[in-house]
């Protein structure tokens, strides 16, 4: 499975999930356990209980799992690719105000405890210091952030499981 392939439909669930983690997971649960059968029921069903046991948005934590099962690669890809359309919206409605940097701030944890590699880890930060000293808003940071992700990954050659 390749990365596009996993950004492309984890962004058009992120696009037409709305309703909150049950509406995310329900679509997830067709994606990969029904219509492309990549993750098995029983797994998919396990994956769940987990996720829901783990702090912070279990529909999320359970697109990244499952993506990361596939074997794309870019952890921060994987996430944003889900999250992306929804904070946009969020953004769009709120003004970015402080509930948008909190919401921010909760992806970019949730992101980070995916994270494996060192330059994650500083693609990460960057896109948070960007994000909250420059205040040039998500819609400019992330895009640019997840430009930076790929092209380390492309350059160097390594894909991390």
């Amino acid at each position: 499975m390749s990365l596009w392939a996993v950004l492309r439909e984890w962004g058009r669930i992120g696009c037409i999930g709305f309703g909150g983690p049950p509406t995310h997971i329900k679509l997830l649960r067709q994606l990969c356990v029904e219509r492309k059968r990549w993750v098995d029921a029983r797994e998919f069903e396990d994956a769940i209980a987990v996720c829901n046991l783990m702090p912070g948005p279990a529909s999320t934590q359970l697109a990244i799992f499952c993506a990361r099962r596939l074997r794309a690669a870019g952890c921060s890809g994987r996430g944003a690719a889900f999250i992306v359309p929804d904070v946009i919206v969020l953004l769009a409605l709120s003004g970015a105000g402080p509930a948008a940097i909190g919401a921010i701030l909760g992806s970019a944890i949730t992101l980070a405890r995916a994270l494996t590699q060192p330059w994650q880890y500083a693609v990460l930060a960057g896109a948070l210091v960007a994000l909250l000293a420059l205040r040039r808003g998500v819609v400019l940071i992330l895009p640019c952030a997840s430009a930076i992700g790929v092209v380390s990954v492309l350059a160097a050659g390594t894909v991390s499981p």
